[in-house]
């Protein structure tokens, strides 16, 4: 493994510890507002948790990134703001993200988070 991923994953874990903090300040918490601050919270850092394992993964070099295409000549270049670095990996997997909101891309890879290893255990 890189340095590069041991020290994500290093963070990752640092992550889980904070979440896990976060989950239980919801239950303690008295005041509505907070409670729902909190929950949102929860559910975004559960969300950088599960992406940081793409990223991991990318860098141990464990999944293949799908490389930009050559501009055609004539052609506006695409923006790669909100291209997928892992939409190939993905793909291969059986599920197309381009054909998906933000929010199903999300949700889907929160879905399978389970399947990878050191996955969420809330």
């Amino acid at each position: 493994m890189s340095n590069s991923a041991a020290a994500l994953k290093e963070a990752v874990e640092f992550e889980k510890k904070a979440l896990e903090k976060y989950q239980e300040a919801v239950a303690l918490v008295k005041h509505p507002e907070t409670k729902e601050t909190l929950q949102k919270l929860t559910i975004d850092k559960q969300q950088t948790i599960e992406s940081m394992h793409w990223i991991i993964m990318a860098e141990a070099g464990e999944i293949e990134t799908e490389k930009p295409a050559e501009q055609v000549e004539g052609e506006e270049p695409a923006s790669g703001a909100s291209k997928c670095p892992f939409s190939g990996a993905l793909a291969e997997m059986g599920i197309d993200i381009t054909k998906m909101s933000k929010e199903e891309a999300m949700e889907k890879m929160g879905d399978m988070s389970k399947l990878l290893p050191g996955g969420s255990e809330s």
